[in-house]
């Protein structure tokens, strides 16, 4: 999907996807999983190729920043999927020239459209390409600033389940399991945080030497989206030392529920293990054993080992062992 968007007194306004072929009022395109036809499109506004998906995706700094007819091409990790459960990182690609500015991107984000609702307003700052991408490159901060504050409280939730329960209140081994699932899930969404507060970080540096206008503020607003960012980044590194001493906290308390279970069977052994010992040495060796004549001696014997063993059974799972 292709969406055009002209610089007005009142900020930015959609306008009719024909008009970016014209090239008249045109100043930014928006580029969602594009067709062939649409990068084209982008391509002749532009006036340099648009980087395809496998390039966008590659590691090597040279192929998510680099320089082409006057046309800096940039790309970061951006976090996206959160409000559906499935967290990704994905590409988002700028192509920022003097007079123009190209988005690409192949996921819908939040923080795309929380700046779509502030891009319109006179005081949005987005009355030239660097400030637009000045806009972009704040919102997606500001967006992973809040999935850092939602990973920091269910962090803490987390931290009042394991250590401030009361005493009477026993945490079953079942609900350690889900505590740890809940554990290692916080975890992987804060690694993928912080590795894209590192793309972001790296997008900054290289847009602060590398655009051509960062008049008008834009500048300072660059400047400040850094500093935010490395401000983050020591924040998410603080939470996934917490989230790592949850996890150890966690699987130690149920290795010393498993150490109590095997220590009470142990007690339990070696109370039985006499009597086993003398009932396997004389329980057969006696006269007169009046139970042998007994006509229901058998299913008694049965039904006995029966409840013999269906007794520890039901303790075991009384106590949450099983």
């Amino acid at each position: 999907m292709l969406t055009a968007y002209a610089i007005s007194a009142t900020g930015l306004a959609p306008i009719a996807i024909d008009a970016p072929a014209a090239g008249t009022s045109a100043a930014w395109l928006d580029l969602f999983a594009p067709t062939a036809e649409e990068e084209h499109a982008a391509e002749a506004f532009l006036g340099a190729l648009v980087p395809t998906r496998e390039e966008t995706q590659e590691i090597e700094f040279s192929s998510r920043f680099y320089v082409e007819n006057g046309v800096v091409f940039m790309t970061a990790s951006v976090l996206a999927g959160l409000d559906a459960g499935h967290p990704v990182l994905t590409p988002f690609t700028f192509g920022v020239g003097k007079t123009k500015i190209v988005t690409l991107r192949y996921e819908d984000m939040k923080a795309f459209r929380q700046f779509l609702a502030i891009a319109p307003k006179p005081d949005s700052g987005c009355g030239t390409p660097a400030g637009i991408f000045n806009g972009l490159l704040e919102a997606f901060i500001a967006r992973t600033a809040d999935v850092l504050e939602h990973i920091a409280q269910a962090v803490d939730r987390i931290n009042s389940e394991i250590f401030t329960r009361k005493a009477s209140e026993r945490i079953r081994s079942k609900r350690l399991s889900i505590l740890i699932g809940a554990i290692g899930m916080q975890g992987d969404l804060a690694s993928k945080a912080r590795e894209s507060l590192s793309s972001l970080e790296r997008l900054a540096q290289y847009a602060a030497a590398m655009l051509p206008d960062l008049k008008n503020g834009n500048n300072a607003r660059l400047k400040l989206a850094l500093r935010d960012v490395r401000s983050l980044e020591d924040h998410v590194n603080f939470v996934l030392n917490k989230i790592t001493f949850l996890l150890d906290a966690t699987l130690g308390l149920v290795a010393n529920q498993q150490n109590q279970v095997v220590s009470v069977l142990t007690v339990a052994s070696t109370i039985l293990m006499p009597p086993t010992l003398i009932g396997t040495i004389y329980g057969m060796n006696f006269k007169d054993m009046p139970e042998l004549g007994w006509g229901f001696g058998y299913p008694l014997a049965l039904v006995i080992m029966v409840v013999s063993a269906l007794v520890p059974f039901l303790y075991f799972k009384r106590r949450g062992w099983l």
